[in-house]
């Protein structure tokens, strides 16, 4: 293992002011479940780790009707999973939750870290970019707001600035009747990152889309919103071979790489088929909240 100086701040000001103190030289550490694994590899040998475990009111997961539900970035896997508000709100969340990893990671991964790593094969980015969040990015001058499907750069990287820390995700007012589909194909065990990941979101009246989002991960250099897809359905009545030109325009807008979870070939032709599903699935959905 890398040497390293460890730090715990004890506010979100003391934070930031020590990444502005070592610009190139500290990593933010939260769950830990990633930087652990990169420095044991050395791909990453900071001299200063500063951990945001003792920073108060960083993990909160609060709901109200007209603003939406805001997590802390220090929210754990797990208590996403069990929250009441994200069951009862945001079934999509508690869904994708559930799926992540094993319990022993879900108990220690929090949604900040998994964010700001930028992984594009994790689960939770596509299902918060289906419904619309966003996230705060703060540093010691003040703080922005940013659309959660702007923030995933490239492979492994993201618009996070130097000396900025992620602090929270908002999503606004879940409308209802909402249909909404999670799909995280893994033919080798469930605990393994997705082949294919998909996340939908849909709003329909009388057989009609009114309104749709579509985002995949693990089939692109980073978590995606396949808009062209979504412009197949929007606004039009929805019938099988609209479904299926749908799933054949998402292919179009993937890039996946051959690898030991499945050729390229193969990850599009499963997006074809996977997607068509998950939109089934969400309207098979709406059809119980009439």
């Amino acid at each position: 293992m890398v040497k390293f100086e460890y730090l715990e701040p004890t506010s979100l000001k003391e934070a930031c002011a020590l990444l502005d103190q070592h610009p190139d030289d500290a990593k933010i550490i939260a769950g830990g479940t990633a930087l652990i694994i990169w420095m044991r590899m050395r791909l990453l040998n900071p001299r200063l780790v500063i951990s945001l475990e003792k920073i108060p009111d960083f993990n909160y997961i609060r709901y109200d009707d007209k603003d939406g539900l805001r997590i802390g970035a220090g929210a754990r896997h797990r208590e996403i999973e069990l929250a009441p508000a994200v069951r009862s709100h945001y079934p999509l969340l508690h869904e994708t939750f559930r799926k992540v990893a094993q319990p022993r990671i879900r108990n220690m991964g929090t949604v900040g870290g998994n964010l700001c790593q930028g992984d594009p094969l994790t689960d939770p980015g596509a299902s918060l970019m289906a419904l619309d969040a966003e996230v705060t990015l703060t540093h010691s001058k003040g703080k922005r707001t940013l659309a959660l499907e702007k923030f995933f750069v490239d492979y492994y990287q993201t618009d996070l600035q130097p000396g900025e820390i992620l602090t929270e995700i908002h999503l606004p007012p879940s409308i209802k009747p909402l249909g909404w589909s999670h799909i995280k194909f893994t033919p080798r065990s469930v605990e393994d990152f997705a082949t294919v990941g998909v996340a939908l979101t849909l709003r329909a009246q009388k057989d009609t889309c009114e309104d749709i989002r579509l985002a995949l991960n693990s089939v692109a250099p980073t978590i995606l919103r396949a808009k062209r897809a979504e412009n197949v359905l929007r606004g039009k009545k929805i019938s099988d071979g609209l479904l299926r030109e749908m799933g054949e325009t998402a292919a179009t807008e993937v890039d996946p790489m051959d690898d030991n979870r499945g050729s390229a070939e193969y990850k599009r032709d499963m997006v074809k088929v996977l997607v068509r599903r998950a939109a089934q699935e969400a309207l098979q959905r709406i059809s119980l909240q009439l």
